[in-house]
Parts: structure tokens; C-alpha cells; sequence
């Protein structure tokens, strides 16, 4: 390429052997370009100094992803850490930046204020459960947001969560094909909108039997503010318990192998996430996986979206399939 000359994509596409429009959607962030292919393209571009479409002369859009605290270390964070890498490799592709933002009631108002000053980011992704305070005060904040693994309430912004409800539905129905018909929940109802999409799953599985679910068997697993209170299990049990989350379900093997109960022998137990806690159980628990890869392409392309023209209607919510995955802690019951 000459060195004076206005650099296009069709030159960077002759240089490379390559069509104009597979170098478009490369620098316009689009699908069907491969990684490998997609970083010759941007380092093509950037050693001639071609004009990136979406960033050029501009400031480079920055994403603020916040986080709660209590996500950034030990086993509970890494589901939420995972996701949070997955979320940074795909804006990483469109070329725009991001920290992390992890508020307490403590730092709150200085959180707020470097977040309010014009130009520190364009953007905010909320990941996971916030403290109640804390998120009740950035959702005031003037920019746009994508709202990933909760809901936004406000029906303002994007949502991008699992499908808790139709999983949770999978799992009690394969309880239920192994020949299970007592069946309990173990998760505080109302507590996070994934424990209740999962408990209304857990309940369609149950009513589709004819059965009416016994509340006995739906064990809380935290208080208001998120963290694990003790599991109170009934004098009488089910055979089965559907829980919402594999860091729950690993507390109630422990909890009932601490009374005598093994599993699955005496009781069948199912989780949620197929996080660390899936594993470290003894037996290896049946879960449902999250597609955090998923969740995390579909969040970055929202919140680019979001950044590059506002929207004045009401956000959507883009739920994301996850997958069985069928361990040993399922023991089948013959009639």
C-alpha cells in the first residue's frame, strides 16, 4: 500500500488475499470472521493507519461492568468471575475498553460520583446480584445498561439471563422419569429472580404430575441480604430435592449426609450453574450447565449496541439455553 495514500478496506483486503466484506464485518465487529483472521485484519489496519469505523478519531467506547464484592474471590466468585472474563474477551473484539466496578455500601457515594463524571465510561453492564442499596443507585445512573444474570426491573434496559425456568422444568422432569414423585425445593423463594424462575420450573414439572407440590419440602437457603442461612430440613423428607444452585445443593449433601442420609442412595439431588461446587461435591452433582460463553457474547453485542444509539424502547430480555449435565448423584427408583 502507498504510504501517503488513504488507507480502505479493499487494500487492506488485497493485502491479505481476502474479500472487502469479510474485513467489514472484522472492523465493524460482526459475526462470521474467525479470531485468527479477525486480528490480521486489525493489525493490518492499524500498522497503515486505516480509520477504524467505529473508533477512529473518536474516543474509544469504555464499559463499566459492576460486580458485587463478595463475586471477586474464593469458589462462589468464580462462576461470576467466569462470566466476567467471557464479557471482557468479547468487547476486547470491538476494540473497547472496561474495568471493573465493585460498590459497598461504604464506597457507594464515591463510586457513584466517578461513575457520574463525564467521559470515565459509556456505558454500565450489571453483573449478577447487587446489594439492594447499591443497586437501587445505579439504576439512576444516566447511561445506558445491560443487566446480565438478573433482571432489570425497571424494563428499561436489556436483560440477558439464563432460561431458569424451562432448565429447572428439565431437571424436575428427569426426577420425575427416574420414578420420583416426592420432590422438595431448596432455595429462598423471592429471594433473587433465578431462585423464583427456578422454583416456578421446579412447580410446572410437579403440577404436570397431578400432584400438588407440599411446602414442607421447599427449604430457604439465605436471608434478604443474599447470604446462607442453615438448611432446616422436615422430620419427613422427600426422595428428591431440585435446588437452585450447585453451591445449595453441595450444603444439602452435607447437610444430610451429617443425619445418616447418603446420596443418591437415600436421596436424589439436583443442582444449578455447573460451577465449582458441581465438582467438589461427593457424588458429583446433576446440574445444569450455563452457557457463559453465550451469555457473554450476547451482553458485550447489547451493550455496543446500546452505546452506539439510544433507544427509547423498552429493553428486552434474551434468555440463554443452558444444558443438562447428568452426573451421579440421580439414583433411579423402581416400582
Amino acid at each position: 500500500m502507498a504510504g501517503k495514500k488513504t488507507v480502505s478496506m479493499q487494500d487492506i483486503a488485497d493485502e491479505l488475499g481476502i474479500s472487502k466484506v469479510t474485513v467489514s464485518k472484522a472492523l465493524n465487529g460482526k459475526d462470521g470472521v474467525g479470531e485468527e483472521l479477525k486480528q490480521k485484519i486489525f493489525q493490518s489496519a492499524q500498522e497503515h493507519g486505516y480509520i477504524l469505523p467505529d473508533y477512529g478519531q473518536r474516543r474509544a467506547k469504555k464499559v463499566g461492568i459492576v460486580m458485587s464484592d463478595r463475586f471477586n474471590s474464593g469458589d462462589a466468585g468464580k462462576f461470576y468471575m467466569g462470566m466476567y472474563e467471557k464479557i471482557i474477551a468479547e468487547l476486547r473484539k470491538v476494540m473497547c475498553a472496561s474495568m471493573m466496578i465493585t460498590p459497598t455500601r461504604e464506597s457507594l457515594q464515591s463510586d457513584l460520583d466517578m461513575l457520574e463524571r463525564k467521559g470515565t465510561v459509556d456505558g454500565l453492564i450489571l453483573l449478577g446480584i447487587l446489594d439492594r442499596k447499591v443497586r437501587d443507585a445505579v439504576d439512576t445512573i444516566p447511561l445506558p445498561k445491560v443487566y446480565v444474570d438478573v433482571y432489570d426491573v425497571t424494563h428499561k434496559s436489556d436483560s440477558v439471563v439464563t432460561e431458569n425456568i424451562y432448565s429447572a422444568y428439565e431437571l424436575t422432569d428427569y426426577l420425575i422419569q427416574k420414578g420420583h414423585k416426592d420432590i422438595g425445593f431448596v432455595g429462598t423463594v423471592g429471594g433473587t429472580t433465578s431462585i423464583t424462575d427456578r422454583y416456578l420450573g421446579f412447580m410446572r414439572g410437579i403440577l404436570e404430575t397431578g400432584r400438588a407440590p407440599n411446602q414442607e419440602w421447599v427449604i430457604p437457603d439465605r436471608n434478604e441480604d443474599g447470604a446462607a442461612i442453615e438448611l432446616m430440613l422436615p422430620e419427613r423428607l422427600p426422595t428428591a430435592f431440585v435446588c437452585n444452585c450447585d453451591e445449595t445443593a453441595f450444603r444439602l449433601v452435607k447437610t444430610l449426609k451429617a443425619k445418616g442420609i447418603r446420596v443418591p442412595e437415600d436421596i436424589s439431588v439436583v443442582g444449578f450453574d455447573d460451577d465449582i461446587y458441581a465438582e467438589l461435591c461427593e457424588p458429583a452433582l446433576t446440574t445444569v450447565a450455563v452457557n457463559i460463553e453465550e451469555i457473554g457474547k450476547v451482553a458485550a453485542k447489547r451493550m455496543m449496541r446500546y452505546m452506539e444509539r439510544t433507544r427509547r424502547r423498552p429493553g428486552e430480555v434474551f434468555r440463554i439455553l443452558g444444558k443438562i449435565i447428568y452426573r451421579d448423584s440421580v439414583k433411579e427408583i423402581k416400582e
